[in-house]
């Protein structure tokens, strides 16, 4: 059994002595997201993540570190909101980035809703905009399949058209007609990008850039889960508009439009369960 396998498989163990009733979608939360996240939920469970042996704990300001399970308000569907997100910045590997995925995918959730705080690429796209995903562009995130990430295994080639399920994103534009899919380019950070670099993403075609959720979306979609992801815009990008990013302006923009993305993620949300159900 190769050591990657093994701390997953041991995490999983626990999910079902502890929390035996697999949840329907699992979401992973962003900055500034928690906060009317869990308000969605009823009947709920929470346990603290920080209490598991090698689940990585965030080290970063606007990351919790518990997994909230309940059922979503008037139906019988089992949500998990995970907001233990870790990031490579952190100086964590691609195996550790996603290793809470991979051990919920393995555990039964069959859906995977990843959420993000992200810069936007355009004053058209102004700070409090909601974007789901149709691609990625990724610059320097760690890839969770290379050789010896990919739980112990050698390096999987795998096809990543429609990675960001397209039926799901229609669904949800159904719902939310005003929100404005996008590509998402991804940076490792912590720094900010430059503004030469900003320049460079809008030429390749991006649309929104962050430091996270791409290697978790490549690990979920690899162990068989349908994967969405959706980023809050809570800034321009550096050299927009005279923008100069910092961090309390992503969590301060998250905060004053907490309230629109409950929302959305609720539609998200039922997007999914309303089609499993029917």
């Amino acid at each position: 059994m190769f050591e990657e396998c093994t701390k997953v498989d041991a995490l999983v163990e626990i999910l079902n002595r502890q929390h035996g009733a697999v949840p329907d979608v699992l979401v992973v939360l962003g900055s500034g997201w928690k906060d009317r996240a869990s308000g969605l939920l009823e009947d709920t469970d929470v346990l603290d993540l920080r209490g598991l042996d090698n689940w990585p704990s965030p080290k970063v300001q606007g990351h919790g570190s518990e997994l909230v399970l309940g059922q979503l308000r008037d139906s019988g569907a089992r949500i998990g909101m995970c907001s233990g997100r870790v990031h490579a910045y952190e100086g964590y590997s691609a195996a550790e980035l996603v290793r809470g995925v991979r051990a919920m995918v393995r555990w039964g959730a069959k859906n995977v809703l990843l959420l993000n705080a992200a810069g936007s690429l355009s004053e058209e796209r102004p700070a409090g905009s909601l974007m789901p995903f149709t691609d990625h562009i990724n610059m320097s995130l760690p890839n969770p399949l290379q050789q010896g990430q990919n739980c112990g295994l050698g390096a999987e080639f795998m096809d990543l058209v429609d990675l960001y399920d397209p039926e799901w994103r229609a669904e949800l534009l159904k719902r939310r007609p005003e929100l404005v899919p996008g590509v998402y380019a991804g940076l490792s950070g912590p720094c900010y990008e430059t503004p030469a670099e900003v320049r460079m993403l809008v030429k390749l075609g991006a649309n929104a850039v962050g430091m996270s959720t791409i290697p978790e979306a490549i690990a979920a979609k690899s162990a068989g889960a349908r994967v969405m992801a959706i980023s809050m815009l809570t800034n321009l990008a550096a050299g927009i508009g005279g923008s100069r990013p910092n961090h309390q302006e992503v969590l301060d923009t998250a905060t004053a439009n907490s309230a629109v993305a409950a929302e959305v993620l609720e539609a998200a949300l039922r997007s999914v369960v309303d089609e499993r159900l029917n």
